[in-house]
């Protein structure tokens, strides 16, 4: 049994840049966001279909992973593959995103509302928020000269000029592919404080924005 539409709609942010920006931006903090599962189980299942979970898993080991750094909870190389989602803000004024948590890949993006392909609506019903690079104040383009972009490629592109973007282009190893260019935005997320209560945080992220995107 195939994964649900909802593997093919969730967007994907990975968790390795959702730490390292937490651990950065507050380094007596820790950040918190409410993970949920992103297969539902079928009634009177106790841990959910396996094969399918399992088709899955492989398909998304089949990734080349990076190690991944992890400041929350101490340090580690989580081997997760993607099967849950959590709700995200980003920019201003902040706008909700679903992402996947996900750390097979070093990319991490969302779609792009010029994205002609990009789902609105989930397959579990969620509504599909997609980012408008235009409609937030505190949001830009990375261009291809900026030193983000000459580090993600191991020195200065070609051809590259300050009114280019930085592009990027991921095929992973169930075959899924994404293409785009990186913006950077204020991430809104939430902090334990030492008293044990949650305040609002934010700090810039850089992330792709989807152009088009198959099998994902």
């Amino acid at each position: 049994m195939a994964p649900p539409p909802a593997a093919q709609a969730v967007a994907a942010l990975l968790l390795a840049a959702l730490l390292a920006l937490a651990s950065s931006h507050a380094a007596a903090a820790t950040g918190v966001f409410q993970v949920h599962r992103k297969f539902r189980r079928a009634a009177g299942e106790e841990g959910g279909n396996i094969t399918a979970h399992l088709a899955h898993d492989i398909g998304r080991r089949g990734r080349l992973l990076d190690a991944v750094d992890v400041p929350l909870g101490g340090l580690g190389l989580p081997t997760d593959t993607g099967l849950y989602y959590t709700k995200i803000e980003i920019g201003t004024p902040p706008k909700p995103f679903h992402v996947q948590v996900d750390t097979g890949s070093d990319i991490l993006w969302v779609n792009c509302i010029t994205c002609d392909k990009c789902p609105h609506k989930s397959g579990l019903g969620i509504d599909l928020m997609l980012y408008d690079p235009k409609g937030s104040s505190s949001g830009s383009t990375v261009s291809c000269d900026q030193p983000f972009c000459a580090a993600t490629y191991g020195g200065k592109l070609p051809g590259c000029t300050a009114s280019l973007p930085c592009e990027y282009s991921v095929m992973y190893g169930d075959g899924s592919t994404t293409t785009g260019y990186f913006v950077s935005d204020l991430l809104q997320y939430n902090q334990v404080a030492g008293d044990g209560q949650t305040r609002h945080g934010n700090g810039s992220v850089t992330f792709g924005v989807v152009l088009s995107k198959v099998g994902i």
